[in-house]
């Protein structure tokens, strides 16, 4: 990837997006950024959930549980997007340079890393449990319009098939909800793992 990518006419904000939060609404940022996600946090669609947690008041890792058959993504990054694939398979198309889409799978305890200004698409081929971060932090992105229109009509196609409402929302966790607090220490632990993994990937 380069940065002439994001000049590119097919490189687009995601559009602002209202979902239900704490009964009420919430506006997401026209460009998805740290300040739009609170940490930690849930969000969750028909996909699955989006642990959104916060280490040190300075890393920024979320944990992904995400059925089989649906699709992530279909954004870039102008940092170097990192995953760790704790359980489940996924199969993850970066544009290449020519404007071919390459396609390599990954499963249990693999370390995938996407270069920056790369367009990515995750397709979930099982149940699958992963983290990802970015490096440096500061998460932002940017939709690949061809890739995330696909990622879309996947949505809505799941939706159809399965004649149901669509699912989505955003729960912003606290340390006095009993409920809350238990999942921040699952994802605490979570984190613990990750943490291993990183200075794994990280040792000279």
């Amino acid at each position: 990837g380069t940065d002439a990518i994001f000049s590119s006419s097919n490189v687009v904000p995601p559009p602002k997006v209202v979902i239900p939060f704490q009964g009420s609404s919430m506006f997401l940022s026209q460009q998805m950024d740290d300040d739009s996600i609170p940490a930690p946090s849930i969000y969750y669609d028909d996909r699955g959930e989006i642990h959104n947690i916060e280490v040190n008041n300075a890393h920024r890792i979320n944990i992904l549980y995400t059925k089989a058959g649906y699709l992530r993504s279909g954004d870039l990054h102008p940092n170097e997007q990192c995953d760790f694939i704790f359980s489940g398979k996924v199969k993850i198309w970066t544009l290449a340079e020519d404007g071919s889409t390459t396609i390599t799978t990954y499963g249990k305890h693999e370390f995938i890393k996407i270069p920056i200004g790369v367009p990515h698409v995750f397709e979930f081929t099982e149940n699958t449990v992963m983290a990802e971060w970015w490096e440096p932090q500061g998460f932002q992105a940017w939709f690949y319009k061809p890739y995330r229109d696909i990622v879309n009509q996947c949505m809505a196609e799941g939706d159809e098939s399965k004649n149901k409402r669509k699912r989505k929302g955003l729960v912003v966790l606290s340390p006095c909800n009993d409920w809350g607090a238990a999942r921040m220490i699952l994802g605490a632990a979570v984190v613990g793992v990750v943490g291993f993994a990183w200075t794994q990937h990280h040792k000279p």
